[in-house]
């Protein structure tokens, strides 16, 4: 956790050649958590219309299941490395998709709401790659093996795909409209929606 503090410092001091994102938007886990993500950004161009990008972010995701009472949240430190072509460059506009790979930081938590230990009997549980997050109404010690609150933290390798269109303002103010699916590794977690915010051309 303190290494990624210190990259995202160090990312947000830097002095280099480079595009500064700042970015928002909104984003939806497989497993129906949505919410809002935050993201900082540094574009660094490689070579005419190449591009390579570092991202810092973070999600927090939330759903709640209203037919049996479940309460999940899930919070998520990410790290993404793309590499980006313009497809097309005018002066208002640009087209650039994004594709590279992320690496990101999960922890599910979830609680069952009251009423417990009567009927019906109530369950919800997630499947991942090698745990589950099971909740259960009648709660620790039954038959079942349920618990009212459960969590679940795993970190795992992804990828990011980012459809991005930029629109000028002025000359160092650019607005970014960005579509995204971020797939899982392991195929559970996957994650997309879009991303909003403003890029700054010139530091």
């Amino acid at each position: 956790m303190k290494r990624l503090f210190v990259l995202a410092l160090l990312l947000i001091t830097m002095k280099m050649n480079a595009q500064l994102e700042i970015t928002t938007g909104y984003a939806v886990n497989k497993n129906l958590a949505d919410g809002l993500p935050l993201q900082i950004a540094y574009d660094f161009k490689v070579k005419n219309k190449f591009f390579t990008k570092s991202q810092v972010g973070y999600k927090y995701l939330y759903h709640f299941n209203d037919f049996v009472g479940a309460e999940i949240k899930v919070s998520i430190l990410e790290l993404h490395q793309t590499f980006s072509f313009e497809i097309i460059k005018k002066t208002e506009f640009i087209f650039k998709p994004n594709i590279g790979v992320n690496y990101r930081f999960y922890s599910w938590k979830g609680e069952m709401k009251p009423p417990y230990n009567i009927l019906p009997h109530r369950v919800y549980k997630i499947e991942f790659r090698d745990d589950r997050l099971r909740l259960n109404s009648f709660g620790p010690g039954t038959p079942t093996d349920g618990n009212y609150t459960d969590q679940y933290n795993v970190n795992n390798l992804g990828f990011t795909i980012q459809i991005q269109s930029q629109f000028r303002i002025n000359e160092n103010i650019w607005l970014h409209i960005t579509p995204f699916l971020e797939p899982d590794f392991d195929g559970t977690q996957n994650t997309g929606g879009c991303y909003a915010g403003v890029i700054l051309k010139k530091l």
